[in-house]
């Protein structure tokens, strides 16, 4: 049997009350002062219980607060744990946005090399079919040769035959005058064809040239990728003293950009002789002439000869004309007027004539002017080192043609026609100069350059019924000219609008 908890007061609470008895028995205080007494040793004594109580519940509690607090430093430390992965998280999250900006970025180039790479295939299929057509005929000529050599064969045979009964008959004495004539005659027929045979083989020989110079001249017939911009970059070695800030701001893009695209850790530091890919968002709009000219600017042609010596470059009255880079670059020398840059891709250019206030080792934009000409402006190209013709970049690729002359005496018209010696525009014609065209082609007007005919820029002012798709008769005014000259095939330029003035 469980014995009852007695606390202090009630072990007290008895003798307390006999001394108070006491005390007020024996003193003059009335019993209801007594009373009162008592009854607050009561109370007293109930709230020392009730506090009593009170102490006894706590104790538990006491032990679960422990408990307590010890789970809420382990949920503290969870909730650390999470600010933790949410910070991973939204580095992650940043990370990832930045990953789908560059993801969008690649694809928007794929797109872009996509629409470049069906534009050099619709190029190259018009290139490939000049080039079956040449080859045809090739084939047609070849075939030709081997009829003649066919033909020669059977009247060597047929000497050979006589020669033998011109012996036999020499032996019974019976050769008479009139085989001796047929010998003549037979031994000039095969002389003569064998000079023929001699000519078309040398002719086959020409054309095979010709026909590889026209293809040499094909793979390059784009100025975008005559300068390899095709890809979509420009390739630029580091010389000493340059920065990546310097070329970014002549290539209009940013040194983050740069260091991105070139995995370029420390944007400050960049070594002589590396490589650095630069982009070219537009490669055709990229390009810029030097300036605007009109043919009869044109002072020298690239590869003419001048007093018996070869001009390389081209040369263009322009006194008092802005000078601009083709492209951005470094200039690596300056000789009096003459500035040599860097465009980079190993592409050179030198731009001769200039009065311009610039230092080596600057890096040149092509939307600001170099200078400007003091009279004669020669410009030069080399791409590897090798010249190549400059008026190429004022001009755009046609195609293959086939070339024929003509005179004023063609269409059958009498000198007292009204219309005899007069071009389809309505102008007196020039020799070697105006062009007869189809105008569905190349329209009336046009400044065409064709560079393997001669140094000179045709106009297009006639128009002929035999001249249909690719073919061009140029006007010469002599007949013995015309049929001299024969027909020939050659790579066809047309003066760009934006490029002249």
């Amino acid at each position: 049997m469980e014995r009852p908890k007695v606390s202090l007061l009630s072990i007290t609470k008895i003798p307390a009350f006999l001394i108070l008895s006491t005390f007020f028995l024996t003193s003059c205080v009335p019993l209801g002062y007594l009373l009162e007494s008592y009854q607050k040793v009561e109370d007293l004594q109930s709230r020392v219980e009730k506090l009593e109580k009170e102490y006894q519940s706590r104790k538990p509690v006491e032990s679960n607060a422990g408990d307590i607090s010890k789970k809420l430093a382990v949920l503290e430390q969870k909730i650390s744990e999470l600010q933790k992965k949410l910070e991973e998280l939204e580095q992650k999250s940043s990370t990832f946005s930045s990953a789908t900006g560059t993801f969008k970025h690649i694809s928007e180039e794929i797109a872009k090399l996509k629409a470049e790479v069906n534009n050099l295939s619709t190029a190259n299929d018009r290139q490939s079919s000049d080039i079956s057509r040449l080859r045809l005929d090739a084939d047609r000529l070849l075939k030709k040769i081997t009829d003649l050599e066919a033909e020669l064969s059977k009247q060597l045979f047929a000497i050979r035959v006589k020669l033998a009964m011109q012996n036999d008959g020499a032996t019974l004495g019976t050769t008479s005058s009139t085989q001796s004539n047929d010998l003549v005659n037979l031994m000039n027929t095969v002389k003569n064809l064998q000079e023929i045979v001699a000519n078309i083989q040398q002719r086959q020989s020409a054309f095979q040239t010709e026909l590889e110079r026209i293809k040499k001249a094909i793979e390059t017939s784009s100025i975008q990728k005559l300068l390899r911009l095709d890809e979509g970059y420009i390739y630029y070695i580091v010389k000493s003293g340059d920065t990546l800030a310097q070329i970014a701001r002549a290539y209009k893009t940013t040194v983050d950009n740069l260091a991105r695209i070139n995995g370029i850790n420390d944007p400050s530091r960049i070594s002589v002789g590396q490589v650095i890919k630069i982009p070219v968002e537009d490669p055709k709009n990229y390009v810029r002439t030097p300036l605007k000219i009109q043919p009869s600017d044109i002072v020298a042609y690239h590869g003419q000869e001048i007093n018996g010596v070869r001009n390389f470059g081209i040369k263009f009255k322009a006194q008092g004309k802005d000078i601009y880079p083709i492209l951005p670059g470094r200039i690596v020398s300056i000789d009096g007027n003459r500035i040599t840059i860097d465009h980079g891709n190993m592409v050179t250019a030198v731009y001769g004539g200039i009065n311009a206030n610039l230092k080596v080792g600057s890096f040149v934009s092509n939307d600001v002017p170099l200078g400007k000409c003091d009279d004669v402006f020669h410009f030069e190209i080399y791409i590897d080192g090798e010249p190549r013709d400059p008026l190429r970049l004022f001009t755009d690729y046609a195609g293959i043609f086939l070339i024929t002359f003509y005179s004023e005496w063609d269409d059958g018209k009498v000198p007292t026609h009204p219309t005899f010696r007069i071009a389809r525009s309505g102008v007196v014609p020039i020799p070697f100069k105006t062009i007869a065209v189809d105008p569905n082609v190349i329209p009336l007007g046009s400044l065409v350059y064709i560079p393997t005919l001669g140094n000179t820029i045709f106009i297009a002012q006639d128009t002929g019924s035999a001249i249909k798709g690719n073919r061009i008769d140029v006007y010469v005014s002599d007949v013995r000219i015309a049929l001299n000259m024969g027909i020939s095939v050659h790579p066809v330029f047309i003066l760009k609008q934006s490029a002249t003035n």
